[in-house]
This record gives structure tokens, C-alpha cells and sequence, in this order.
């Protein structure tokens, strides 16, 4: 299956069974983007697919371009400004110069202005197009003109009503499914078996507007598809058709698997959705309408990021957390490391940090200089 969907220039390739609604979500970073694609089971599945499901739709998925371009990410452009700009940013000689966690939060239009016509010109000018986009990107953590391309009220793909969500049907919940990440789903449940596999045909595609790469799984519940992009946004699809009932917009892309759990907030049982981002950013939102019930951070170092799926367990949100600074450690003018992996305990129903632990007990502190005289 992954081979046939995606060819030899999408090195980004997941496919995943969606259980009892028959639904194939593949995610390929090739040249017309980042796309969920759902499959259509063969005539001879197991008698639990849906009949009457519809044969064929097409959600928002632009006809990919002839030339191919040049790939671009939200994670690219690292090593670039470590190599070229943290000898500056950051550097207390330099009062003038942003630090790189005021950089964080800036927008990638900003950065790149700033590279291109702005005071960071000269910099810029030593970069090559792509390089200035990667930078931009990558500090950011959002693709350049992603803000309002991918908001679900511009798309005309959008699913005619929001009706409740249901607790019955098939279901895969974050990255393996269960606490014990089995990644398993019986025959039963998927409705259909492995000889079913090769049989597949596409049924509907949802492309995220000016996505360029698909990391984070899917989630199934309810009939509902959620899954989050690198342009920032998490988006709720109904299964069957690939129509989009709403998207909500996060402060930097998202590559984590979505887990959904029960929770009660503002005295009322809700389906929450639990993801990370980029930044370290930490969410939680209402899987029926996708308004946002709460949002904090995992850690406030600029490079640190949530990468893996949050595990739920009763009232309690395990977060892992890692980081980026390692990309260019080499390169002499940055004073490499501060960031430190963890893991953070938060309350489900209001985000608060019940406990945090570091993968390294030892907090960071000033041991040596380097041969540029850079503290390490």
C-alpha cells in the first residue's frame, strides 16, 4: 500500500488501518503536499464495513503540480540558524539581537521579512532562498501562509451539519492504541482481514493546504477522523466522506498522534482531544466542535518541543518531551546544551503539572569554554 501511494520522492510515508469503518488513512509528503487518504474496502470485506457508505468523494485535495519542489519543513531549517544566527541571538554581547525564545514566537512571515528586506538582511543575503524559508519555518514553527489557508471555514469541503458524537463504532486511539502501544486491531474490529489489505481503493483525500509533510497518526472515534499537521492546524473529518467539520489553529505544527479520553470540565462530561506541538505547547479540546479547553506548556526552553503522543490514564496526561538543540552541536559559537528531555504529569481536566522528570537529573550548568571562548 505505501509503496503504490507514495512514489519515490515522498520519503514520508505512513498508512494506517481504521478498523470497522474500513478506513485507510495514508499521509505522503510528496509533491502535492501533505494528505490523509481513505480507503475503500473490496466488495468482499467483512459484513460490518457499512453499505450504504458513499463510493467516492474528493475533500479539499488540489490537483498536485507537475514539477515537483524543493522540499521544506518546519524542522529543516535548525541547523541552518544555529550555523549562521545563535552567535548572535542569544549572545548577551548583542543586547540588540532577540533571544531565540522571543524569535519562538514570532510569526515565519516576520523571520523571513526580517531575512530579506529587513535588518537581518546581510544575514539573509549570505543564505540561499531556500535556506531563508527554512530559518523562518523552523523558528517558528508554522509554514509560511499557513495562518488562513488552512483554517476549515475557507475550505469547501465542509460537512453539512455537526451532529453529536457517538461512543459506539470502531476506534484507534493515539500511537499504539492502549497503554500498552500493542498497535494492534483484531479482524473483528477492523472489519476486514490482511488478505482485504491489497484489495483497497481510494475513497476520498484531504490535503492540508500548504503542508509538506504528515508525521502525526490519525486518531478514529465516532466516525470521526482527527488528525494534526505541520501547518499548525488539528482537524476533525468525518470518516465515510472526508468532509471537514471544523479545524482549530495551534501556536506551531503538530506531529504528535491524537489521543482522545473523557474528561469532566465546567461540570460537564466532554471528548476531549490531547496533542503537542513544536513548541512545547500542550492542548486539550472538545473532539465535538473543537473549542479549546485548555492550553499550557511542557517546558519553557526555546528548543524543546512535543514530538511523541501524550498517554492518558485516568485524570492524568503523561507528556514527553524532547528537543532540537543538538542539530549543529559542532558548530562552535553556540553554547551547546540547556535543553533537557522530560516527562510532565498534567491534570486533564485543567492542564496543571501535577509533577515533571528529566531524562538527565543533573540540571544544565556551566562546566568548560570552548577554543572560540563560548561557555559550554
Amino acid at each position: 500500500m505505501c509503496r503504490r501511494m507514495c512514489n519515490r520522492r515522498s520519503p514520508v510515508c505512513f498508512h494506517r488501518l481504521t478498523l470497522a469503518a474500513a478506513l485507510v488513512s495514508l499521509g505522503c509528503l510528496g509533491s502535492s503536499g501533505s494528505w490523509v487518504h481513505a480507503a475503500q474496502p473490496p466488495a468482499d470485506a467483512p459484513p460490518s464495513t457499512p453499505a450504504n457508505a458513499p463510493s467516492s468523494a474528493l475533500a479539499n485535495a488540489p490537483a498536485p503540480p507537475s514539477a515537483v519542489p524543493e522540499r521544506r519543513g518546519t524542522e529543516l531549517g535548525f541547523a541552518v540558524f544555529q550555523q549562521h544566527c545563535i552567535s548572535c541571538h542569544g549572545n548577551k554581547a548583542y543586547e540588540r539581537a532577540p533571544s531565540p525564545a522571543a524569535l519562538r514566537t514570532m510569526s515565519p512571515e516576520r523571520i523571513y521579512t526580517a531575512l530579506t528586506t529587513g535588518v537581518m538582511k546581510p544575514v539573509g543575503d549570505t543564505l540561499s532562498e531556500t535556506d531563508r524559508r527554512r530559518v523562518a519555518e523552523s523558528v517558528a514553527g508554522q509554514l509560511l501562509g499557513s495562518a488562513a489557508s488552512g483554517d476549515a471555514s475557507t475550505m469547501a469541503g465542509r460537512c453539512p451539519s455537526n451532529p453529536p458524537l457517538s461512543d459506539t463504532g470502531a476506534a484507534w486511539n493515539g500511537w499504539g492504541n492502549g497503554p500498552a502501544n500493542l498497535r494492534f486491531q483484531s479482524t473483528a474490529s477492523a472489519g476486514l482481514d490482511a488478505s482485504s489489505v491489497g484489495r483497497l481503493k481510494l475513497k476520498w483525500a484531504f490535503g492540508f493546504p500548504g503542508g509538506t509533510s504528515a508525521h502525526g497518526q490519525p486518531a478514529l472515534a465516532g466516525g470521526r477522523v482527527y488528525v494534526g499537521s505541520d501547518i499548525g492546524y488539528i482537524y476533525s473529518l468525518d470518516a465515510a466522506t472526508g468532509c471537514v467539520y471544523w479545524s482549530y489553529r495551534t501556536g506551531a505544527g503538530v506531529r504528535t498522534a491524537m489521543t482522545l479520553g473523557t474528561i469532566r470540565a465546567q461540570g460537564k462530561p466532554r471528548h476531549a482531544l490531547f496533542f503537542g506541538d513544536l513548541k512545547a505547547g500542550v492542548y486539550a479540546i472538545d473532539a465535538q466542535d473543537g473549542h479549546e479547553i485548555w492550553k499550557t506548556r511542557a517546558d519553557d526552553h526555546y528548543a524543546t518541543r512535543v514530538t511523541a503522543a501524550p498517554a492518558l490514564d485516568g485524570n492524568r496526561l503523561y507528556v514527553p518531551v524532547s528537543a532540537w538543540e543538538g542539530f549543529q552541536a559542532r558548530v562552535l559559537d553556540y553554547p551547546c546544551c540547556t535543553a533537557v528531555g522530560s516527562v510532565s504529569a498534567l491534570d486533564t481536566r485543567t492542564g496543571r503539572r501535577l509533577w515533571k522528570t528529566y531524562s538527565i537529573a543533573e540540571r544544565p550548568r556551566p562546566t568548560t569554554k570552548n577554543s572560540k571562548s563560548i561557555q559550554l
